[in-house]
């Protein structure tokens, strides 16, 4: 899940635009360091440099697969591993403090120390699970809980880590209502909510299962390290909120499956799904980065359980993904006896902030 803000491809696409084009991003939703960076290894790439040796050729849409968070997160990775203390006295992640100077010559000088490993790290693909989110989608299936009077079974696509999997034993906090466990670690207040929904408190899942064509497992430390890795160091309280989430779904372990979403999903909605249980199938900032054959084995899939649904045993989709540059939408798809039921439930920021609810109660 990478981070531009709205990060779809752009035809004819290039490396420098890419990192002009995250820096802007970076600069837009408050990463000051990252912004400042990435202009620095602009011009390093323009010059020939190190960057433009590593970063050309790793992908033929730079944009789409974000390579600029690619290879900051590889630098980030090995300064909160330990190995690049010249950066890390500049990553509040690690502990350091960012006086406002450009740090491209100490970026390039871990580069230059750990070539392979930046050779490696473009390889990886960009997993936030950017656990903010929640607070949208929490709210999404507080609707469907409330509408259908169900418990709920999840199916997470594009999960990463499975984080948001997790998003009922995060506590939420409208101002006006509450949701989830009260006693959580990581809780979401009214500074969420621009426009807050109605949450329920009594919202029950019966069952949850996560899929990611390459899943991290944050069970163990290189897991954990890899996920920490992906959020810009000079944003520390997403920084601790990835962090709690991780303790959180360490304490109640969850298995994301390797596989391909659409396949995967065919054969988790191919039996009849249980009476008396809501099925969801929920996603976030995802849908742009499936191969056009996965998004329409998704759409079958749905379709066709659908077709099976009922009033006792009805389907959902809930999914926020891009709108414009400024937010993603919630959107919600309804199957239910009837014909399918969509709706724009709300806008959110990418990080999952400003929610802005539209549904009617």
């Amino acid at each position: 899940m990478a981070e531009l803000t709205h990060p779809v491809a752009v035809s004819g696409e290039t490396v420098i635009d890419a990192l002009e084009r995250q820096a802007a991003s970076c600069a837009h939703i408050g990463s000051p360091l990252y912004a400042s960076l990435l202009t620095g290894l602009t011009a390093d790439h323009l010059s020939g440099g190190l960057t433009a040796e590593l970063l050309e050729g790793v992908s033929d849409r730079p944009i789409h697969d974000a390579v600029p968070l690619r290879y900051l997160a590889t630098a980030h990775r090995l300064a909160l591993h330990g190995e690049a203390p010249e950066l890390a006295v500049h990553y509040p992640s690690c502990g350091g403090a960012w006086a406002g100077r450009d740090i491209t010559d100490d970026y390039l000088s871990v580069v230059a120390k750990h070539r392979g490993e930046f050779v490696r790290g473009l390889q990886r693909n960009v997993q936030t699970n950017e656990v903010g989110r929640a607070a949208v989608l929490a709210a999404g299936f507080a609707l469907v809980a409330a509408r259908s009077g169900l418990p709920l079974r999840t199916f997470e696509l594009g999960g990463s880590a499975g984080l948001l999997s997790h998003w009922d034993r995060f506590a939420y906090d409208t101002g006006a209502t509450t949701m989830g466990d009260p006693g959580s670690p990581l809780r979401f207040g009214p500074e969420w909510y621009a426009v807050a929904p109605s949450l329920q408190a009594d919202v029950h899942v019966v069952s949850r299962a996560s899929v990611d064509v390459s899943p991290i497992d944050v069970g163990t430390d290189a897991g954990r390290l890899s996920m920490l890795s992906f959020v810009w160091p000079d944003q520390h309280e997403r920084f601790v909120r990835l962090d709690t989430a991780i303790e959180i779904a360490r304490r109640h372990p969850l298995h994301v499956e390797a596989a391909d979403a659409g396949d995967w999903l065919t054969e988790r909605l191919a039996p009849d799904a249980p009476d008396g249980v809501a099925s969801v199938v929920f996603h976030s900032i995802v849908w742009q980065y499936l191969p056009p054959a996965t998004r329409d084995a998704i759409r079958e899939a749905l379709a066709s359980a659908g077709a099976r649904a009922d009033p006792d045993r009805p389907l959902s989709w809930l999914r926020m993904e891009p709108a414009t540059r400024e937010h993603a939408d919630l959107r919600l798809t309804t199957w239910s006896g009837e014909e399918p039921h969509e709706e724009l439930l709300a806008h959110v920021g990418y990080h999952g902030a400003d929610v802005t609810w539209l549904a009617p109660a």
